[in-house]
């Protein structure tokens, strides 16, 4: 028998970023409810369809079903809604099946249009296609911040007014158990190091960098997670040059290590729709300088420093005064623990569950007032 929900698990293919630890996140959580009851009549009736390449993914509640033969945006555009088909489908990684109407999307920015230097042309050429499309024809749509909600209306002419925000948790961080062989690898034990996570322009690593120098701590790494830009010579995995260690892509576990040890997380991003980092520092009980870009600034509020961008002396400032004040980094430790746990997946799925039935129930009695309209009236 067909679930009567299905979460698009194209996700499950691709390479773990900010958008699938949401999808991955939210599909853990939904689970989570309905397994304690509160969205039991779910039980059965929700499951994942992923094409075949994809990775492992066991839940209790919402079984792993593979289907198709292709991949990509063929698989999703093509098969997904083949196999879908009279449904209700949840797509949490921004794209889904243009001709289906029965779903729901979650667009989590417009950085394809607003900072096109970071995607290839393929990628934007597809997110400027399908996004406006996708935002007009399904049932509902959702984003991760109101700062992401005006930039959708902006950069794909869309109105965006019914689309709801649902803010990214944080708690996954917490359930990690940190391993601290990363800190031995690169020689960070006893050492005062601030901690970057991504790499590349639009995550500002030449500002970093060059604030780094300007600081003057010579006691101090910085040390950068990612996958560095091949088109930079300088960046390659598992360096340390000039004070600067480059650790290419890390396990959540090393992650947790590197947020526990670190003296800060620094991260003065141009653009984001979110912003998960700051807030999983938070949790760790690391202090976080961020830039004033507005949706840094929505998610952590005054529990982290801020500064522009652009600005190296300011930023090189901040970062010695979170090197020099012990005070100041145990007033950031507790500050942050505060707002960060409002930030949980639980609340998450809860709003787009919530919001998937409420979609559903107005679109049912819009088929039953239509319906009713071709009824013959008694005479």
């Amino acid at each position: 028998m067909n679930s009567a929900i299905v979460i698009n698990g194209r996700f499950l293919t691709q390479p773990m970023t900010g958008v699938q630890r949401f999808a991955t996140e939210v599909s853990k959580a939904i689970d989570k409810l309905i397994d304690n009851g509160e969205y039991g009549d779910l039980a059965g009736r929700i499951e994942i369809l992923a094409p075949r390449a994809a990775r492992d993914f066991s839940l209790p509640h919402i079984p792993l079903r593979r289907v198709g033969v292709g991949n990509g945006y063929f698989w999703e555009q093509i098969e997904l809604p083949l196999y879908s088909r009279g449904r209700l489908l949840l797509n949490f990684c921004g794209l889904g099946p243009v001709v289906t109407r029965n779903q729901i999307v979650v667009v989590h920015d417009a950085t394809p249009l607003a900072r096109p230097s970071t995607f290839s042309p393929r990628f934007r050429a597809a997110h400027k296609f399908l996004v406006p499309r996708l935002c007009r024809r399904a049932l509902g749509t959702a984003t991760v911040s109101e700062f992401s909600r005006k930039e959708i209306g902006k950069w794909y002419g869309v109105d965006t007014s019914a689309m709801s925000v649902c803010y990214l948790g944080a708690d996954h961080i917490g359930k990690f158990v940190a391993d601290n062989s990363i800190i031995e690898r690169f020689g960070l034990a006893g050492r005062t190091f601030f901690l970057c996570v991504g790499i590349g322009h639009n995550k500002n690593h030449e500002v970093l960098s060059a604030a780094f120098a300007q600081a003057g701590l010579p006691d101090s790494l910085l040390v950068y997670t990612g996958r560095p830009n091949p088109k930079i010579n300088a960046l390659r995995d598992d360096v340390v040059v000039d004070g600067v260690c480059y650790a290419g892509r890390v396990s959540d576990s090393e992650l947790r290590a590197l947020y526990a040890h670190a003296v800060a997380l620094v991260f003065p991003s141009y653009y984001e729709g979110f912003g998960l980092p700051p807030i999983e520092a938070m949790v760790c009980g690391c202090p976080a300088i961020i830039s004033n870009q507005p949706a840094l600034v929505e998610m952590a509020g005054d529990a982290a420093l801020q500064c522009r961008p652009d600005d190296v002396d300011e930023l090189a400032r901040l970062m010695r005064l979170v090197h020099d004040d012990r005070a100041l980094r145990e007033r950031l430790i507790a500050a942050g623990r505060v707002r960060s746990a409002r930030f949980t997946w639980e609340s998450t799925a809860r709003s787009l569950l919530d919001q998937f039935l409420s979609v559903v129930k107005q679109a049912e009695q819009r088929d039953v007032s239509r319906h009713r309209e071709f009824l013959p009236t008694s005479p």
